[in-house]
């Protein structure tokens, strides 16, 4: 298993991408060696790598356009704005529209 080609599908889907089961089922890769391969070469959770993704994703959406902080919630495939929002807040230490607002001065 390539961990890299696993991040380039996570990083081209991310909108679709909602947890490491249906991941490891899109990629016909067995859930277990999905989930240890990837945390034994990359050093972290695939579940971890999947949401920083998502914040980061978030994060560029934020300081690039001028789009609702629900739509971008979508955009980047959190289930829910609620959701999205809190762990971008829980991930960043602020709330999304802190974040653009401080990247934006």
């Amino acid at each position: 298993m390539d961990t890299e080609q696993v991040k380039e599908y996570i990083g081209l889907n991310v909108r679709k991408v909602r947890g490491v089961a249906p991941l490891a089922a899109d990629l016909q890769i067995p859930l277990d060696k999905l989930r240890k391969e990837f945390r034994r070469k990359e050093g972290l959770p695939l579940s971890r790598f999947i949401l920083m993704t998502k914040v980061e994703n978030a994060k560029k959406l934020l300081a690039e356009t001028d789009k609702y902080c629900f739509e971008i919630c979508f955009d980047v495939g959190f289930p829910r704005d609620d959701v999205g929002a809190r762990i971008f807040k829980r991930v960043t230490g602020m709330t999304m529209l802190e974040y653009r607002e401080e990247k934006r001065r």
